[in-house]
């Protein structure tokens, strides 16, 4: 138990993990039980201790103490090699987690077959792994946000530049400029929002505010609220397997699943493509599945879709943050669902939203 500043306990709890023994540690254990063994047989053909209790002769106690020596000094043959042992080990491990502790995320241990601490040594690399990939998503996304946060603010500059100096620009040419200032100050409120949003969902446990809704209308409405995007490139939008559902939870954050998908929907899908969106209630579960016949995507890019700042090179000129799908994907979890996606390369992506009926 820790204490915090305000002398509030706090507990520390932690599931119980059998922790294995490598199998070099193993066999050195068994092989020193089996000597030790041998040494006390060896002793009794010896001294024979028997003879000594069952009948009156005397102890050869130069004979007696020649043994014990040798059973000090093989024991402790045994506890230095041990110790030795345990010790090198132990030094690779305390080296790794320095290097961890410092910052220097991919470092490895070197496990070799006789290692005592095998597993310890896989998990710390595996550790190490994860921790670089985490720093590498993490640059990717400072760097992403600085230019995303950058370009906006430059455009908005530039044009309320224009505005405020040039006297000479008509009507409709002012209308533009104000047009692209209002856009690009859209475009960095929902930054900000997403940013915001994906912070709180990080430390959100459950969901609040749920009521019953219409999630087939909602399903509607946010197709409808694409309709100049999807229209613009000639793409065909299917809603008719969008089935009467009434569920249980916060709609506004659920909205945020449909926008997302539908979006990316919308961007991957090139001109005169095709679009369903589809919900239907099976085995007391609710599931939405919204199609495209888009780009698709490589298996090994649809495993990370969801993870946090992971952003995929498919369309160089609509570059995000890869913060949309971690986010639907962060709300279906806290509904006790899950999201899953089918894609193949040319030939469009199927994202699955499954969530419990009640």
């Amino acid at each position: 138990m820790k204490l915090s500043k305000n002398k509030q306990p706090i507990l520390i709890t932690s599931e119980i993990k059998d922790i294995r023994l490598s199998g070099s540690l193993l066999k050195w254990f068994l092989l020193q039980t089996l000597i030790l063994i041998g040494l006390g047989v060896f002793t009794m053909l010896t001294v024979e201790p028997l003879k000594y209790i069952t009948s009156q002769e005397a102890i050869d106690w130069v004979q007696f103490a020649a043994v014990i020596a040798v059973w000090i000094f093989v024991f402790g043959v045994f506890e230095i090699l041990q110790y030795r042992l345990v010790k090198k080990h132990l030094e690779k491990i305390s080296d790794m987690i320095e290097h961890l502790a410092s910052g220097n995320y991919g470092a490895k241990i070197e496990i070799t077959r006789f290692d005592v601490f095998k597993n310890l040594a896989k998990d710390l690399n595996l550790l190490s792994e994860d921790l670089k990939q985490v720093q590498m998503f993490r640059d990717d996304f400072v760097n992403s946000y600085s230019h995303e946060f950058k370009t906006p603010i430059s455009s908005i500059n530039g044009f309320a530049q224009l505005l405020l100096t040039d006297e000479c620009l008509d009507e409709a040419t002012r209308k533009k400029y104000l047009k692209i200032i209002a856009d690009e100050s859209d475009r960095l409120t929902g930054l900000a929002s997403n940013t915001i949003l994906l912070t709180r969902l990080d430390t959100q446990k459950i969901i609040t505010d749920k009521k019953p809704y219409s999630l087939d209308e909602q399903l509607r409405r946010c197709v409808i609220m694409f309709s100049n995007d999807w229209m613009a490139k000639n793409i065909e939008v299917s809603g008719d397997g969008i089935n009467e559902i009434t569920y249980f939870g916060n709609e506004d954050l659920m909205q945020h699943i449909w926008i997302n998908l539908i979006h990316n929907a919308i961007k991957f899908t090139p001109e005169n493509g095709k679009i369903s969106v589809c919900s239907k209630v099976e085995n007391n579960k609710i599931y939405v599945s919204i199609s495209d016949t888009g780009i698709g995507m490589e298996p090994e890019n649809a495993k990370r879709i969801f993870d946090k700042y992971y952003t995929e090179n498919r369309n160089s000129t609509s570059k995000g943050l890869g913060l949309g799908l971690s986010i639907a994907n962060k709300i279906v979890k806290l509904c006790g669902g899950r999201i899953a996606v089918e894609s193949k390369p040319g030939e469009g992506s199927t994202f699955t939203v499954e969530l419990p009926e009640y």
